[in-house]
């Protein structure tokens, strides 16, 4: 098991804070008899990364003009939290979080899965957190200009994931005919008219979940079926 080891100091108190993301979502709690929370892969990616999140609201205005000035973002609610000096259409976030990983390991900065917040989403950034000695850089960029957006307080504005790049380096994706799959491998008809069946029945077939055909087979394993993360505050 390749554990991750992130270090991360308070350069100032009382600004944000840092926790495992939680599997659920508002928006899931809302559709019928909370059906959502049944999609496997939706429920185990909510929970990857840690959040950072503030203690109070923050709501801001853009008012549509995009250009170098800072003056075009107004902030209504929680003003040391974020700072407009960017300019163009967006808003950073000042975490008050130093972070300081591994010579291996690179920190992805991405929106929080499966969250969204209407008008604006966060940059996706890669951090070299091993060398790199300043609070994490957050910032968000603005799509609705005059509508009050506001993040409520203890909602993730981000993501955070320690990888390693060079693992990644040199990948490779290969296009092959799809003749040369064992015809064995494939879903078939039955296994899609089974899942038909159960959602038209308002049920979930959790074959996928189970990792199994429509007969019971099984036919491999996931990694992982819940993420575990550790450390942070509240």
């Amino acid at each position: 098991m390749n554990v991750k080891n992130i270090k991360v100091y308070k350069t100032r108190e009382g600004y944000a804070q840092v926790s495992p993301l939680n599997a659920k979502r508002s928006w899931m709690d809302e559709t019928y008899e909370s059906h959502a929370y049944k999609c496997f892969p939706v429920g185990l990616t909510n929970q990857l990364g840690w959040g950072i999140s503030f203690p109070e609201d923050i709501t801001f205005v853009w008012d549509g003009i995009s250009d170098s000035t800072p003056n075009h973002v107004k902030v209504i609610s929680g003003e040391k939290y974020v700072y407009t000096g960017r300019a163009n259409a967006t808003i950073s976030f000042n975490t008050g979080l130093m972070f300081v990983t591994e010579k291996n390991q690179t920190l992805l900065s991405m929106p929080v899965p499966n969250q969204f917040i209407d008008g604006a989403v966060p940059f996706t950034t890669l951090i070299s957190t091993s060398f790199f000695r300043g609070d994490l850089p957050v910032a968000w960029r603005i799509t609705r200009p005059n509508v009050e957006i506001t993040i409520k307080a203890n909602t993730p504005i981000i993501s955070i994931i320690p990888i390693d790049l060079e693992d990644m380096q040199n990948s490779e994706m290969f296009l092959s005919p799809i003749n040369e799959i064992n015809k064995l491998e494939f879903l078939d008809e039955a296994y899609a008219e089974a899942v038909g069946a159960a959602n038209a029945a308002g049920n979930w077939s959790n074959f996928y979940r189970d990792a199994t055909d429509h007969k019971g087979k099984k036919m491999g394993e996931h990694q992982v079926k819940a993420i575990r993360l550790k450390g942070g505050s509240e």
